[in-house]
């Protein structure tokens, strides 16, 4: 019924992972992940800990740095890949653009998404995966209004891109939105 069986990995830092996995396999056909999620590449987490996202991305060799106040899986920051910067998500600038920005933030929907649409504005970023956790009234035009929140300034400014939103099998009450910017 279109719902991938993904098994949990020993060593991920937390469940949360599976949402990162199954967010790729959705919105990146194989021929996407193999160009889009490379050795070598650069993201930025924002919520990391303790890092069941950017074990994800760790996994595919792209190099993290990890935006959270709360502490970081050990073994994770034993990958050599990974950067924690105790920091306020919200707050965080990159110093330079990065191929990728993840959020999976427990906060309200269209902060998330005036966040996302501030990376993408500015360059910050090319590609992003984001959760939005969803209000318990009005859930369908609260996602109305949270891709509007990202569509809007991206349309003005001509920007190319393509956009998708899910609620996947390991969300709960949340939907993923997956964001690419065109070159």
């Amino acid at each position: 019924m279109g719902i991938p069986r993904l098994r949990f990995p020993s060593q991920a830092p937390s469940r949360s992972t599976l949402k990162l996995e199954e967010a790729i396999h959705w919105f990146l056909p194989g021929e996407q992940q193999t160009r889009l999620l490379c050795n070598g590449m650069t993201a930025v987490d924002l919520g990391a800990a303790p890092g069941g996202w950017t074990w994800q991305l760790v996994q595919r060799g792209i190099r993290v740095t990890a935006v959270d106040n709360g502490p970081m899986d050990g073994r994770l920051m034993e990958s050599g890949l990974v950067d924690h910067l105790r920091a306020d998500g919200f707050s965080f600038h990159p110093r330079r653009p990065v191929d990728w920005l993840v959020c999976d933030m427990v906060e309200q929907p269209a902060r998330i998404a005036r966040l996302v649409a501030q990376w993408l504005e500015r360059g910050d970023c090319r590609h992003a995966i984001f959760n939005l956790k969803l209000p318990m009234k009005k859930r369908y035009a609260e996602v109305l209004h949270c891709l509007e929140l990202v569509s809007t300034p991206l349309n003005q400014a001509g920007r190319g891109y393509q956009l998708a939103c899910k609620q996947l099998y390991h969300d709960r009450e949340e939907v993923t939105v997956f964001i690419s910017l065109d070159d």
